[in-house]
C-alpha cells in the first residue's frame, strides 16, 4: 500500500513536471505577444508596447516578457531587458481583472499593481508603481530633450487611473539623490548644476506635463521649480513655462566669483531672496528671461 502511494506521487510529479516542460517549450510565443500588444493598444492606442517573446513562469503562475519597450504617442518611455506579470488568479471570476508586475530598470527595479475594469463600453485601468533605485537616465522619455539632462538615482511612486480626465492622469511623486542637471548650451555661462537631493509632485496627461512642486537642495544651490509643458508633436515643438528659483550658497559664489554668473547672483538681494529664471518657448527652442 504504502509503495503505491509513493508510486502514485512519483507519477504525479513526474506528470505535472512533464506538463511544465511541455508547456514552456509548446507555448505560443508569437501568438500570445501579439494578442498583448494589441489588447494594449485596444485600451489606450497612445500606448505602444513591443516585445520579441512572451514564456509562462509556473512560480509564480504568470508570464516574462522579454525584452520589453514601451512608448506613448511614438515618444519612448522605457525599455526592460524583461518584465514580469502576475495575475490573480481569483479576480478573473468577477469583471475586474487584476495583476503584479516587476522588472529591472537599469540597475533598479520596478514593480506595480494592475486593475482592469470591463464594465461599461470601454475598459477602465488603474495601475500603481514603485521605482527604486532606477538610475534616471535610463528613463528614454527625458532622452528627448538634449537642452536638459537630468541625472541621479530616482525613487518614485506613480498612482495612473484611466477614468481621469480624457487619456487618463498619472500623479507622480519622485525623489532623485544626488542630482546633476546639465544644460546644452550652457545658461549665462552655468554647464550644470548639482544638487545633493530632488524632490517633485507632478501630473502628467497625455496634453501636459504639470509640476506641482519641485525642491532642489545642496551644498551648492537650493532652489524650486513650477510649471508646465505642454505636449506637441514632434516632442521638439513642445511648450514650456517653467518659473526657477536658485538661491546660491557660499560654495557655488566661490566657484563661480569670476564667471558671468557673479553678475546675476553676487547681489545681496540675489543671495537673500534667490534669482528667478523664467524660461518660456519650445523645449526645442527656449528662452531665458532671468531676474
Amino acid at each position: 500500500m504504502i509503495k503505491t502511494k509513493a508510486r502514485l506521487f512519483i507519477y504525479g510529479i513526474f506528470a505535472i513536471t512533464a506538463f511544465c516542460v511541455f508547456l514552456y517549450l509548446l507555448f505560443p510565443s508569437q501568438m500570445v505577444s501579439a494578442l498583448i500588444v494589441s489588447r494594449i493598444a485596444g485600451i489606450n492606442p497612445q500606448v505602444q508596447v513591443s516585445l520579441n517573446d512572451t514564456r509562462p513562469s509556473v512560480l509564480p503562475p504568470g508570464f516574462k516578457f522579454e525584452p520589453l519597450s514601451v512608448a506613448y504617442a511614438d515618444i519612448p518611455v522605457m525599455h526592460m531587458p524583461y518584465f514580469k506579470v502576475m495575475p490573480a488568479i481569483f479576480s478573473f471570476i468577477g469583471d475586474q481583472k487584476e495583476f503584479t508586475f516587476n522588472g529591472p530598470l537599469g540597475a533598479g527595479t520596478l514593480k506595480g499593481h494592475a486593475a482592469v475594469s470591463l464594465q461599461g463600453p470601454k475598459p477602465q485601468t488603474k495601475v500603481t508603481m514603485n521605482l527604486t533605485e532606477v538610475p534616471i537616465d535610463v528613463i528614454e522619455i527625458l532622452q528627448q530633450w538634449p537642452n536638459y539632462k537630468l541625472l541621479g538615482e530616482m525613487t518614485a511612486y506613480i498612482d495612473y487611473d484611466s477614468r481621469k480626465g480624457a487619456g487618463g492622469t498619472a500623479n507622480v511623486k519622485m525623489d532623485v539623490t544626488p542630482t546633476r542637471i546639465v544644460f546644452n548650451p550652457p545658461i549665462v555661462g552655468l554647464e550644470q548644476m548639482e544638487f545633493s537631493q530632488l524632490t517633485a509632485e507632478m501630473t502628467v496627461t497625455p496634453r501636459m506635463l504639470q509640476i506641482k512642486r519641485c525642491e532642489l537642495s545642496g551644498s551648492q544651490l537650493e532652489g524650486k521649480v513650477t510649471g508646465a509643458i505642454v505636449f506637441r508633436e514632434p516632442a521638439q515643438n513642445s511648450r514650456i513655462t517653467l518659473s526657477c528659483t536658485l538661491k546660491p550658497q557660499p560654495a557655488f559664489m566661490a566657484e563661480h566669483k569670476n564667471d558671468m554668473l557673479a553678475t546675476f547672483l553676487g547681489s545681496e538681494t540675489a543671495q537673500k531672496r534667490g534669482v528667478i529664471i523664467r524660461i518660456s518657448g519650445t523645449l526645442g527652442n527656449p528662452s531665458y528671461v532671468i531676474r
